[in-house]
């Protein structure tokens, strides 16, 4: 065998990458895993990690239901706690939330998803320092919960590494390398690595990374915040406090450390060049000043369901950068220009939550099997050659859109797209 070659060489340590690795390595596959700073240091380690099953389709909620389980078999793997289960609430002001929530409680009724109408006196009474006399219906979802980003990269490591795979940490990949269209590994700082296929997970960089072989990949990267409040006795947050969806003011949330973490998908946020990024760049370093537009915004949202939320209020605040897609959705497969290049990208700030399904989903597309699941939605050619996606301003003014409309559009029956944000 030649050095430093191996079956798949996945490009990115974030979760999907590393779930991916796992799956494969639990197949028989030697696997080698390149990741340009620490494993988990990028956007997976800047994630709310919220776990909400219920999303816009009967599919990609059975997805997330699967990941669950995965989830917990792994906890016994790795002996170690990654999914807090609190339950999780969507609250509604106004007529057609109200609708969306019925249309959503039926659809999870109709795959045995445990989802209910929850009435106000009760939502108060499980999240008393939440505002609900505004509230004009909640659905309670109980085996929802969040998972522990760091806790859950951690496990994917390590079992992947009990089942052989390999991790090379500060290891850009500055080249790929082809005979002809076939993929046959890639180039870094350390030497050439080979391998027939490649997976190209390598998040907010992926589409720098698809354009070392001249593919257009339509991801952009963007910019996310979330607050969490430090423990305050008059407004207390037990750990195991209901997340919750507050889709008219754009939030979600969730208890952490004896606080409550907030987090927004609002109209607007910025957008990164990655390309311009210093090659040293740690987006575990990265911090908002208390003055930028985008948390004040953030706080503003969060204040008119949290009241006690405001400008003075001691706090926490997190940001990172995202890869969205135009459609909300990731890309997951190959492209027609090159065999064994596959694409794990895009999860639009969910991909801590869809890593444990996508990695099976992205083992059995590498195996050369049939998925398990309805992926049309999420294959990564669904963009291929169409007018309006293939140059950079373009995809970055069409995911930006996107973003800006991720919390804002309906769901279920009076969804007005294929898109799925919850």
């Amino acid at each position: 065998m030649i050095e430093n070659s191996s079956d798949v060489v996945v490009i990115g340590g974030g979760v999907a990458g590393l779930s991916t690795a796992m799956q494969l390595a639990r197949r028989g596959v030697s696997v080698t895993v390149l990741e340009r700073e620490q494993i988990g240091n990028g956007s997976t380690g800047r994630a709310a990690g919220l776990l909400g099953q219920l999303r816009g389709t009967a599919e990609h909620t059975r997805m997330l239901m699967d990941g669950v389980k995965i989830v917990q078999e792994l906890e016994e793997q790795a002996g170690t706690e990654i999914y807090v289960q609190t339950g999780s609430v969507r609250v509604a002001e106004t007529a057609e939330r109200e609708k969306e929530i019925a249309d959503l409680v039926e659809m999870g009724r109709s795959i045995d998803f445990d989802i209910a109408p929850m009435a106000t006196d009760e939502l108060a009474k499980r999240m008393p320092y939440m505002r609900t006399d505004d509230v004009a219906a909640a659905c309670w979802c109980p085996t929802d919960g969040h998972l522990q980003p760091a806790e859950l990269a951690a496990a994917y490591h390590k079992v992947g590494r009990d089942h052989g795979v390999r991790y090379e940490t500060s290891c850009p990949v500055t080249g790929v390398l082809l005979d002809g269209s076939k993929a046959r590994g890639v180039e870094t700082p350390r030497g050439e690595f080979y391998a027939p296929i490649l997976v190209n997970a390598a998040g907010p960089w992926s589409h720098l990374v698809a354009g070392l072989t001249g593919t257009t990949l339509p991801t952009a990267a963007l910019g996310h915040v979330y607050l969490t409040t430090q423990p305050d006795p008059d407004h207390p947050v037990d750990r195991l406090s209901p997340g919750f969806r507050n889709r008219h003011h754009r939030i979600y949330g969730r208890a952490e450390n004896g606080g409550l973490l907030v987090g927004i998908y609002a109209e607007e946020c910025a957008e990164y060049d990655m390309e311009t990024l210093p090659p040293d760049f740690d987006m575990s370093a990265m911090k908002a000043r208390r003055d930028d537009f985008h948390l004040a915004m953030l706080i503003h949202a969060a204040q008119q369901r949290f009241p006690w939320i405001n400008e003075r209020t001691p706090m926490h605040v997190t940001t990172g950068i995202m890869t969205f897609s135009p459609d909300g959705l990731p890309f997951c497969g190959q492209l027609p220009d090159h065999e064994g290049l596959f694409y794990c990208s895009g999860f639009s700030g969910h991909g801590i939550v869809q890593s444990p399904v996508i990695g099976v989903i992205m083992s059995e597309l590498i195996l050369g099997n049939r998925s398990t699941y309805d992926i049309a939605s999420i294959e990564a050619d669904r963009y291929w050659g169409v007018p309006g996606f293939q140059e950079r301003d373009e995809i970055e003014q069409r995911c930006h859109k996107m973003q800006g409309s991720y919390y804002g559009r309906l769901e279920g029956k009076s969804a007005d797209s294929k898109t799925d944000t919850a």
